[in-house]
């Protein structure tokens, strides 16, 4: 078993908190639909909060969001048969042109399944900012801004793999618009926080600090200006683009690159100078979520719940093929950490998190 930590950032209200639950309910659907390939475990506790959240939703209320301080650590599993794996293989491998090199990586023929570990960080906005204001503070009194950062908020330098949650709602091509210095601030913002990442995984580890994997989400995505989605290709109708292009993922990945490059340029070039402090970075990884709304009888918008393929269940109207992209994503990233670290089999790592 390998343990890859998660560390999500970014998102405001109850971004995160949708997210993640939305991530786990698909992989439960996941799991049940493919049976023998794909499996999905976590522990009672984070059931319990992925069943109220998503109750809450198909309710159509939203639930509360992460509160200041509160550095929730959800933990769940998710094994990869090696038939999967092997399609993962060929996926990834039709991206190489995107997304760089890509390495192959094989389950052992012995075993059956391949168990990942996961533990997943919610840190709230205010978190963040608490960690960038010690590294000022840092530089104020010329010390390491390692010292400054509190030891409650460490657990997010020590992550493998970033998960930057984009707030699509504050996308603006409207430099008068206050969303436009928010805009400019959270490219900053993610920047700042994987040179940060990276000097402390380098300070810590050294030469076996291992690659850090950047994952950029755009949350909200159905609150997008349609001209922006215009000028970038994308369709008014992006749900049903979405899934028809979920076969073939390079039109897809084209559109969000530029995304990327036309309003988060400096997150992009830090990713594409491949490494800092001597940390390797993989090359971008860019999804997209969204969970669709409509009115309520007050006029607030709230959760759009429609009637499942089965015709007598009801879902919540979500960007699931983008959740299932992402969660076979992680089987190969999990896979190249492993490797990385040379882990002998049957052998668990020790993390410098206390586990």
């Amino acid at each position: 078993m390998w343990l890859v930590t998660v560390g999500i950032v970014g998102g405001r209200g109850t971004g995160k908190t949708v997210f993640v639950s939305l991530l786990a309910t698909t992989a439960i659907s996941y799991a049940v639909e493919t049976k023998q390939h794909f499996r999905y475990y976590t522990s009672p506790e984070f059931t319990t909060v992925v069943h109220d959240i998503v109750e809450s939703l198909k309710l159509q209320k939203w639930p509360p969001a992460t509160l200041k301080g509160s550095l929730s650590e959800y933990r769940f599993w998710f094994g990869y048969s090696r038939l999967l794996s092997g399609v993962l293989n060929r996926f990834y491998d039709s991206l190489e042109n995107l997304v760089g090199s890509i390495k192959k990586f094989e389950i052992p023929r012995r075993e059956l399944y391949n168990i990942i570990e996961f533990g997943v960080y919610d840190v709230s906005g205010e978190d963040v900012d608490v960690i960038f204001r010690a590294a000022a503070l840092a530089k104020e009194r010329g010390s390491s801004v390692l010292e400054m950062i509190p030891d409650n908020l460490k657990a997010i330098l020590d992550c493998d793999v970033l998960v930057f949650l984009i707030d699509s709602s504050r996308i603006t091509t409207d430099n008068t618009d206050p969303r436009y210095k928010e805009m400019l601030d959270y490219d900053g913002l993610m920047a700042s926080l994987m040179s940060l990442v990276a000097l402390y995984r380098s300070s810590r580890y050294g030469v076996k600090a291992g690659k850090l994997f950047p994952v950029f989400v755009f949350t909200k995505f159905d609150t997008v200006d349609r001209k922006v989605l215009r000028a970038l290709g994308i369709p008014d109708n992006f749900d049903r683009w979405f899934l028809e292009k979920s076969g073939n993922r390079r039109d897809i990945n084209e559109r969000l690159i530029e995304f990327m490059r036309r309003f988060y340029q400096h997150t992009l070039a830090i990713v594409y100078g491949g490494t800092i402090m001597g940390v390797e970075l993989e090359r971008a990884q860019v999804f997209v979520s969204y969970l669709m709304t409509e009115l309520s009888e007050e006029g607030i918008p709230v959760p759009k719940v429609v009637k499942a393929p089965d015709g007598i269940s009801y879902d919540l109207a979500y960007s699931r093929t983008e959740y299932i992209r992402f969660i076979d994503y992680f089987g190969k990233i999990a896979n190249e950490i492993k490797k990385a670290h040379k882990v002998p089999e049957g052998v668990a790592p020790v993390t410098g998190l206390g586990r």
